[in-house]
């Protein structure tokens, strides 16, 4: 069989808003040791200013993300070879030829050629750099021995492969706007027998600077990205979802361990190995809120979808569930609302995708260690609880009887998990709890003071909230004596107060039931 050609091979290029660095790479291309190759740049986004240059094909399309950008540039080809490469991807002069040497030396239709990727001198490699290229949290290269990069590395920055090999395994799924369509496509192509080897002469440097701001609004994507990876795929393990967990989970990490890290050489072994840890915790618990708010949002989202199924009507969500608040106005009241109406799932899972509560979680699970038996009391759909149990605590539910409740119970079920759910209304819910907690409910309740008193019966200790109403929201919020139930927390005995969002007033304080009498309940009830 012949060997390949540059004449072969088509550069496909997704771009959006950098049209600078793209020059930096379309100049370094201009340089490279082959001629004859093409190059297909895709504009994502007709909001953009065309870009007018000899010598390359330019496509402007509506922004659909860089998966969608690469397809539209090799629907433009028929040249046998894709070379995929980020428009901040400067290349080696011999980036093109040692592409095309990798094809060489193995033709088979099936064999990809994965690129390295190093740090460009201009963005000098800082802290927040290195610390992505030890932790390998954005490129595994590290990790890789021998000529075997493995289909989990098909970093499409600097990747190239045949062309008719990547349109029979469907090329990128454009339903991934940013991130994980890499991944996604490196499955099918798995699927279909992908052999990516690692050419590391195979150079490009990047040339893009991060700070710790513009880290946390990634991982905001990529938390996006992972979710849809798992929803189409059940068999995939998430790889990052688990370590921001797992690091909300633990104590707050000393900044100066990121600081410490770069004094420790790599031969230091496992000092090496206990120091990247403790930075490594760091960083991940700078992002965990941002990435597992948006995490969680978009499971519950898909949740909801799934439990509807026809009836699910995305518009009441897009729309700011109008639709549900003109039938609120409709019914007799809100509590009747609340009791009856399928439609106020819409509702609470509005709020359960915002990160409204993740403070008050936070605070919660720094009092009340793991392991510990949590009563969630006006549950709803049990948002709250279900993550509180996914992170290690016992949790039971209380609530009227309602479609909320039938929610909760199927997201139970589906996730795998345990937790009773109790009737509020059948005086039968148990005592003993270490801790009750009710999030932005205490402001629909007749009387607060014995909404209090309820929980401070079952629980040592009391997490609640106590919001102040927006102006013209009394329809919904009760206005509550704000200064009078905090001045009652501090006489039980105050633990924790903060105020959040501006106008939510956040306590967690002792019960004044008696703790051993309590200890004696909970030990009676759970032998029973």
């Amino acid at each position: 069989m012949p060997g390949y050609k540059a004449s072969d091979l088509t550069v496909v290029i997704p771009t959006r808003d950098r049209t600078s660095i793209l020059l930096r790479t379309l100049d370094a291309l201009d340089r490279q040791t082959v001629a004859g190759f093409d190059i297909i740049v895709v504009q994502d986004g007709t909001d953009q200013q065309p870009l007018e240059r000899p010598g390359i094909t330019t496509i402007m399309k509506e922004h659909g993300g860089p998966g969608a950008a690469r397809n539209a540039g090799v629907s433009r080809t028929s040249r046998p070879l894709i070379l995929f490469l980020g428009d901040d991807m400067i290349p080696e002069p011999t980036l093109v030829e040692r592409h095309l040497e990798g094809h060489e030396r193995a033709p088979e239709p099936q064999t990809a050629v994965l690129g390295h990727v190093d740090w460009h001198p201009d963005v000098a490699r800082n802290r927040i750099l290195r610390w992505l290229d030890w932790s390998s949290m954005q490129f595994d290269y590290r990790n890789i021995t021998g000529d075997d990069a493995g289909w989990g590395r098909f970093y499409s920055c600097n990747v190239s492969l045949k062309r008719t090999f990547f349109l029979e395994a469907g090329g990128f799924d454009e339903d991934f706007v940013y991130y994980y369509e890499d991944l996604d496509c490196a499955w099918r192509l798995h699927s279909r027998g992908l052999n990516l080897i690692y050419k590391r002469d195979a150079r490009a440097f990047h040339l893009h600077r991060y700070s710790l701001e513009q880290l946390l609004k990634r991982f905001e994507g990529v938390a996006d990205g992972e979710h849809m990876m798992l929803r189409k795929h059940p068999w995939f393990p998430p790889f990052f979802a688990p370590r921001f967990q797992g690091a909300q989970a633990h104590p707050a990490v000393s900044a100066w361990w990121p600081r410490i890290v770069d004094f420790v050489p790599e031969k230091a072994g496992k000092l090496r190995r206990s120091v990247e840890w403790r930075a490594n915790t760091w960083y991940l618990q700078q992002m965990a809120p941002g990435f597992l708010s948006r995490w969680n949002a978009a499971r519950e989202l898909h949740e909801l979808k799934e439990y509807l199924g026809s009836d699910f009507d995305i518009s009441l969500l897009q729309g700011h569930v109008a639709a549900v608040e003109r039938e609120e106005e409709e019914s007799p009241d809100e509590e009747t609302f609340y009791r009856t109406s399928r439609m106020y799932l819409y509702d609470l899972t509005v709020f359960a995708m915002s990160p409204t509560k993740e403070p008050y979680l936070a605070d919660l699970t720094r009092v009340v260690p793991p392991g510990s038996r949590l009563l969630d009391w006006g549950c709803g759909i049990g948002s709250d609880g279900l993550r509180l149990i996914e992170r290690g605590y016992r949790v039971s539910f209380a609530d009227f009887e309602n479609p909320s409740t039938e929610y909760l119970r199927w997201r139970l079920e589906r996730r795998g998990l345990e937790g009773d759910i109790h009737d509020v209304s059948s005086g039968t819910v148990p005592q003993g709890f270490d801790a009750a907690y009710s999030f932005d409910v205490i402001e629909h309740v007749p009387d607060p003071f014995a909404f209090l008193a309820e929980l401070e019966r079952h629980a040592s200790v009391v997490a609640v909230n106590f919001l102040e109403p927006e102006p013209g929201d009394t329809h919904l919020h009760k206005p509550l004596p704000i200064p009078a139930l905090l001045d009652h927390a501090r006489r039980r005995g105050l633990i924790h107060y903060r105020t959040y969002h501006g106008r939510s007033h956040f306590v967690i304080y002792r019960s004044p039931v008696d703790a051993p009498d309590k200890q004696r309940r909970a030990s009676n009830e759970r032998s029973a």
